[in-house]
């Protein structure tokens, strides 16, 4: 049987902490160590009864979720996973930047809030998949690693896209073969991808089909 993890909720709204309640006590290795319904009762509880694993809405009276997530991370070891109903862009990178280790949202089915849980205590981040293309281009720009295509390889790009072959990108641009395949291997090494279809699928990611 898997050890005992001890689990914190913070919600404000009581309805959807007895709907949480109620999930984590299907499962044996969860223990369910309290509830706080604000930011500073959530500080106040983590310091008192240690928890492993804190499940943190974001917005919530008297303090959100990510100024918590602050200030519990400063003294203690505790991992928190947001789970909240907001998949604006926004919330998901200050929740990151605060120190969350995962982003979920309320609609997370039990088997993969369990997961999630099991997750960051192992030190894997989990992010929900809505929230996603976000975090992917929050990463690629902090580190500088957005992609800039020229106004041909975005033509090429978007043929790709459009399922074409190299020789209909080349009779479609009236330009040769070889240099079809040039700026389609510019394009894999800007985008670091392996293949066109992970091209195309990144370029998505990015907006640059947009």
């Amino acid at each position: 049987m898997d050890p005992e993890i001890k689990i914190l909720i913070v919600d404000d709204h009581e309805i959807f902490r007895n709907g949480l309640r109620s999930i984590l006590e299907e499962f044996p290795e969860f223990i369910l160590i309290g509830e706080a319904s604000n930011a500073p009762e959530a500080i106040k509880m983590c310091s008192q009864y240690h928890p492993d694993v804190v499940l943190m809405d974001i917005h919530m009276p008297g303090g959100n979720g990510n100024e918590a997530v602050v200030k519990i991370k400063q003294n203690t070891k505790v991992r928190v996973l947001m789970l909240t109903v907001s998949e604006k862009d926004q919330d998901l990178l200050n929740a990151i930047q605060s120190g969350a280790d995962g982003y979920l949202l309320k609609n997370t089915k039990p088997d993969q809030l369990r997961s999630a849980i099991h997750n960051v205590l192992m030190d894997i981040s989990t992010v929900a998949p809505e929230v996603t293309k976000a975090l992917f281009s929050e990463v690629s720009r902090a580190e500088g690693t957005t992609p800039e295509l020229s106004i041909r390889e975005r033509h090429v790009m978007t043929l790709l896209a459009g399922g074409s072959t190299t020789q209909q990108i080349s009779d479609s641009l009236n330009i040769s073969e070889n240099t079809t395949k040039t700026h389609i291997r510019h394009i894999l090494n800007k985008l670091k991808a392996s293949n066109r279809a992970e091209a195309v699928a990144r370029a998505s990611e990015l907006g640059l089909l947009s």
